[in-house]
């Protein structure tokens, strides 16, 4: 394929996912002034893919004959094979690209991120499988994001044997409640200190700069971590990482730092890519808090609606009502972990 010719709307995706499996040499988007940014945005990402873009900006989106003659213009000029991907932009741009693209017999495809197909609507109708390679880096990419920062992961597979040991005893309610001992014991104001969960499941010895985690009692299992790598509430971020890894065998990211085009900062605990939707992930392992929850909740709300993904908000403990109701508002879910039921996804 030669040139796409692609309608620009704020959901990315509907001209990223095309673009990606179809590879073009060329692709032009079309932006009205509103939609200027998410053109911004396709051109930076499709330019680090060694793609030409051309910009026609501008554009009335309401001006049915204006700019059906502007595609038509376009695709005169253009040069080998030349596809339409009506997904984005206006009902009534989609329209009247559509119909300059039909009366040339040119080929018009539409994109069903839901279904993951790729649906060609002229000159003969078929339905292909979406099949396009994308990164947690390209998705960010499309909306104005750049990761600025990421965890180093090497520190996260040191809880692996741990959390492999709580699944398969069932043990995170004990474990929550030990974790909950250690915050509450400040171990970490103690030259050496000792502490045990309740069954004797778990131990933590501190050393001065040296903390081990001592575990499954019969298999004599631990590892250790120096005070800078010591996090007290980074545990349930790792194991979310460990389950999203292990179990749904992806590819996520932990500790991310994103800043958007207007330079805003902000960190998503977890962040991963299934089935073309970016899920974030909130961690609170800590009591209840709930106008620091509430605030979390406003944040990931900004997050997810800025990159259309999915906002998730795992905890150990029990929201309050006003906490709960807020969440349903904002369409984020709420998982406890203590639960150990609930699917991420």
């Amino acid at each position: 394929m030669n040139t796409m010719f692609c309608l620009v709307s704020r959901q990315s995706m509907a001209n990223v996912l095309p673009v990606f499996m179809f590879k073009p040499n060329n692709v032009v988007l079309f932006a009205t002034p509103e939609e200027k940014r998410s053109a911004d945005n396709l051109q930076k990402l499709f330019q680090s893919k060694s793609i030409s873009v051309k910009r026609i900006d501008g554009l009335n989106a309401y001006d049915f004959i204006n700019f059906k003659k502007i595609v038509s213009e376009e695709l005169y000029n253009s040069i080998g094979e030349t596809v339409l991907n009506i997904t984005g932009g206006t009902k009534l741009m989609a329209l009247a690209a559509y119909e300059a693209f039909a009366e040339k017999n040119k080929r018009i495809i539409y994109c069903d991120t839901e279904h993951q197909h790729i649906i060609t609507l002229l000159p003969e109708y078929k339905i292909e499988v979406l099949i396009a390679e994308i990164t947690i880096k390209d998705y960010l990419l499309s909306y104005g994001y750049q990761i600025k920062e990421t965890k180093d992961v090497s520190i996260v597979s040191k809880f692996y044997p741990l959390f492999d040991f709580i699944l398969r005893d069932k043990l995170m309610g004990e474990f929550i409640s030990f974790f909950q001992k250690i915050r509450e014991t400040h171990i970490e104001d103690y030259p050496k200190k000792n502490l045990d969960s309740f069954n004797k499941n778990f131990h933590i010895s501190k050393n001065f700069d040296t903390y081990t985690f001592h575990f499954d009692p019969k298999n004599r299992k631990s590892f250790s971590l120096t005070s800078s790598q010591y996090k007290l509430g980074d545990w349930l971020e790792y194991y979310i990482y460990y389950t999203l890894k292990e179990k749904y065998k992806l590819n996520p990211l932990t500790g991310v730092k994103i800043v958007s085009a207007e330079n805003v900062e902000n960190e998503i605990d977890v962040l991963v890519l299934k089935d073309y939707k970016l899920y974030n992930y909130s961690c609170k392992s800590g009591k209840a808090d709930n106008q620091y929850d509430l605030f979390q909740l406003e944040t990931l709300r900004n997050i997810t609606s800025g990159t259309f993904g999915k906002g998730i908000f795992i905890t150990t403990k029990k929201g309050s009502k006003k906490f709960l109701e807020r969440a349903k508002e904002l369409n984020i879910k709420i998982i406890n972990i203590s639960n150990n039921q609930e699917q991420l996804l």
